[in-house]
């Protein structure tokens, strides 16, 4: 688990890197990420920030969530199902993907693909809890 946690900080700290960057220096970046079926390197980027944007919109939608809630259970409820499937989330990419030493060079592609996965479905089971039993009207 703990090496798991330091290859999301490495990520975090390639992403804030990143945003803090000169355009000079950002542009071997902006580079890898322009062609997400180059090399590794480009692969491994592209994969880490469609795995940043799949949760920035998760967040949005959770907090949506917390905010409407209808009473302080409801939230904790929430709180406590988004922990657990944290969890469950970071396991089960453990299980299929392994260890970061384990994985050699496509291992950070990996990781992050399944993430963006389990990510990506967290948010539909999310928009159809905020829908309730009357169901969300289609648009």
């Amino acid at each position: 688990m703990r090496k798991v946690k330091s290859v999301f900080a490495m990520s975090a700290m390639l992403l804030a890197i990143h945003a803090y960057a000169e355009p000079a220096q950002d542009e071997p970046l902006q580079s890898a990420l322009q062609d997400c079926d180059g090399d590794q390197m480009s692969m491994n980027l592209c994969a880490v920030q469609r795995r940043q944007q799949a949760n920035e919109v998760l967040n949005q939608q959770y907090e949506e969530m917390l905010a409407t809630a209808v009473d302080d259970t409801a939230r904790q409820r929430l709180r406590a199902a988004q922990r657990a499937w944290m969890v469950f989330r970071d396991q089960d990419c453990l299980s299929a993907v392994g260890l970061r030493e384990e994985g050699g060079s496509m291992w950070p592609l990996l990781q992050a693909e399944c993430l963006t996965r389990h990510i990506e479905r967290r948010i539909e089971d999310l928009k159809l809890q905020a829908c309730g039993m009357e169901g969300c009207a289609q648009p």
